[in-house]
């Protein structure tokens, strides 16, 4: 019964939380040194344009960085929201 609901859980993207990415984004080389409101800012853009799946695998270690989440990378609406945290 544990390893359904754990199986579950999974399959619906529930590990994915905006402070289980910002702890994520504080380990890449690139990110370190980004204010915490820069990165709690990312995370949300991450959260609402980059693609459930990718963000888990992402959190898992099989996504080596958050530049490779897919849907991250595709349209000016992801590129301005990620601009407007830099500001």
């Amino acid at each position: 019964m544990a390893l359904a609901l754990t199986l579950s859980l999974a399959s619906c993207g529930s590990g994915v939380d905006k402070a289980s990415l910002v702890q994520k984004m504080k380990t890449e080389q690139d990110i370190q040194g980004i204010p915490e409101s820069t990165l709690s800012c990312l995370a949300d853009v991450a959260l609402k344009y980059g693609d459930m799946e990718s963000l888990q695998g992402y959190l898992d270690g099989s996504v080596k960085s958050i530049d490779d989440v897919k849907g991250l990378k595709e349209g000016k609406e992801v590129e301005q929201a990620g601009q407007k945290c830099a500001q």
